[in-house]
């Protein structure tokens, strides 16, 4: 090819168009949706057109891949004529191979994606109607490469599917991840989205309250007994016992009884036998989303988990459930002041309750605590320890050290984390 003016001018706008093409699809893609969403609000008809391109972004992918390449393919070859002509066959190659490269990877990829990244809004609201018309010229074409492709895919035996448009777990993870850098994502909204996450790999051990802190009524008890416990423990919802709490006769709505004393005169020496409804048992093996749908299904609101043994390990109710998801929830006759279960002292020093949960410690000091047999902190200590501590005792552990603050029989109660 005579190296003119002419195929100086084609490479160039190939040059051109790979970097507008490339440019405008990390533009589209990169948007701030919420920005957007205001300016259509607003009325901006480019925001309209740039909000449809991003959300069939399969046809501005196709359309920026197909042309890219026909781009790429059409100045690669002019560049080679024109340097096989100046420089002769051998070192022309060689020399158009290393010139192309440079001018399409820098020129044409990279030097204009890292610009659209930072002028997103700017280059997606003003290139929104030609990258619109444009995907609709090239869109025939696109449809016979894609069929073309196709064709050859079921030749050598394959299997064309649709793109899958489930995103996985991880994906959704990085979404959030990116949605908090944003600002569009608030932490608590954060922490609740990963609580999701982690909701259907959870056992009904891993919410339940533990049978050392079971608040029960025994089976003989009297409507007096009931209210006096209502307003020293403050829970809506008892286990009934026949003699210890691993004999769960049943379970006592306080609601019921109320409802009774709005509708006649209840008095207080009345039995609450004919209050209790029956309890619902299940292993500790049952997940928490599992026990939910059941809990759907049958209209209850708390169960007893058994052991392998048949003894109680502890129940669980369905604001247990829930605060694994949204965080600490009241009880209808709950106290509003309730013991924070964490306390920052300053970036090194926590103080912590027992009864917080591992994943809750892994996060606000930055380990990873893996135990199987354990779900609390105190319980993962009790185990550390080998025996059962004493207050002022303490241990170290990964980088930690772990002080007794308070203990309770035989529970441990108050612990002082520090960053050693």
């Amino acid at each position: 090819m005579d190296p003119g003016p002419l195929s100086f001018l084609i490479i160039i706008i190939c040059i051109i168009f790979i970097a507008l093409l490339s440019s405008c699809e990390v533009a589209f893609i990169s948007l701030n949706r919420i920005r957007l969403r205001h300016l259509i609000e607003k009325g901006d008809i480019n925001a309209k057109i740039a909000q449809k391109i991003r959300d069939e972004h399969d046809r501005l992918f196709s359309a920026v891949i197909l042309s890219g390449n026909l781009f790429t393919i059409l100045a690669t070859s002019v560049g080679t004529a024109v340097a096989i002509s100046l420089l002769g066959k051998d070192i022309g190659i060689v020399v158009a191979t290393i010139a192309m490269t440079i001018l399409t990877v820098i020129f044409g990829e990279l030097a204009p994606k890292t610009f659209a990244v930072t002028h997103a809004e700017k280059i997606s609201l003003t290139m929104a109607r030609p990258i619109e018309i444009y995907i609709k010229l090239i869109s025939p074409l696109v449809t016979v490469f894609n069929k073309l492709s196709n064709f050859i895919i079921q030749l050598f035996g394959g299997e064309v599917k649709p793109a899958p448009q489930l995103l996985t777990e991880e994906e959704m993870k990085a979404m959030i991840k990116i949605g908090e850098e944003e600002g569009t994502i608030e932490k608590e909204e954060k922490e609740m989205l990963h609580n999701v996450f982690a909701f259907g790999d959870k056992k009904v051990t891993e919410a339940m309250v533990p049978r050392t802190e079971i608040v029960a009524i025994p089976e003989g008890g009297t409507v007096a007994e009931v209210l006096s416990l209502v307003e020293e423990e403050g829970y809506s919802r008892y286990p009934v016992i026949k003699e210890t709490v691993d004999n769960i006769t049943g379970v006592l709505y306080v609601k019921d009884i109320i409802r009774k004393m709005a509708k006649e005169e209840v008095p207080l020496n009345t039995p609450i036998k004919g209050f209790v409804r029956d309890a619902y048992y299940f292993p500790e093996s049952k997940m928490v989303t599992a026990l939910l749908d059941d809990m759907q299904k049958n209209k209850f609101q708390i169960a007893i988990v058994v052991d392998e043994h048949g003894g109680t390990a502890g129940l669980i109710t369905l604001e247990d459930i829930m605060e694994e998801i949204v965080g600490g929830l009241q009880d209808e006759f709950e106290a509003i002041e309730a013991e924070k279960e964490v306390e920052v002292l300053d970036e090194r020093t926590f103080i912590v309750t027992g009864s917080t949960g591992i994943d809750e410690i892994n996060e606000l000091v930055g380990i990873e605590i893996e135990s199987e047999e354990f779900h609390t902190i105190g319980g993962f200590l009790f185990g550390l320890f080998g025996h059962l501590p004493k207050t002022g005792e303490q241990l170290r552990y990964h980088g930690l050290r772990f002080l007794i603050l308070e203990m309770d029989g035989r529970k441990v109660e108050k612990i002082k984390i520090s960053k050693i």
